[in-house]
């Protein structure tokens, strides 16, 4: 039943599903979807069944780790790194560097993430992606910053003239007591 509704699931478009090692769930692994904006973790937990959905944006970027396998090769393991280490998504791992290179740059453009690498035991950042701009940038481009909005474009704009003060013929109402 379970690969019935992966398979449905593997034909949505821009979804992948993953099956990954945890050890702490029960049987040593979950069951991970991941799609452009969100990570949805299934796991069972002491007999408890779980899910954890995620936004792609609460991930720091896509990192690439370099480690040696059990044969003395290097293993490169590309991953979606989360400021919680649970939370980390394994996407591939491969012997080859320059398989692991393309991987890296196409992951990084689908989430629109950071391409994260391990220096000192710590995870740095090479580059921004392309796309990630302020959000104001993302909501007005710049040839429309000085366009009016519908609304006020039926107002009248300001005119320095029309609201001169003029005190002619007035008394003062003002009463202290």
């Amino acid at each position: 039943m379970l690969q019935a509704i992966e398979k449905r699931q593997e034909k949505r478009a821009g979804e992948k599903l993953l099956v990954q090692r945890d050890r702490r769930a029960d049987g040593g692994s979950r069951h991970v979807r991941v799609t452009r904006g969100d990570i949805l973790i299934a796991r069972r937990f002491g007999g408890v069944a779980m899910m954890i959905a995620a936004p792609v944006e609460a991930y720091r970027g896509v990192g690439l780790d370099a480690q040696t396998d059990a044969n003395g090769d290097i293993l490169y393991r590309l991953m979606l790194v989360h400021r919680d280490a649970d939370l980390d998504i394994v996407l591939a791992e491969t012997h080859d560097s320059n398989e692991a290179q393309a991987q890296w740059m196409e992951w990084s453009m689908w989430f629109d993430l950071t391409r994260l690498a391990i220096k000192d035991d710590e995870w740095m950042a090479l580059e921004t992606p392309a796309a990630a701009r302020t959000v104001a940038d993302r909501r007005r481009p710049a040839s429309l910053v000085q366009r009016r909005g519908t609304f006020l474009s039926r107002r009248k704009t300001g005119d320095r003239r029309r609201f001169g003060e003029i005190f002619a013929d007035e008394r003062e109402i003002v009463s202290y007591e």
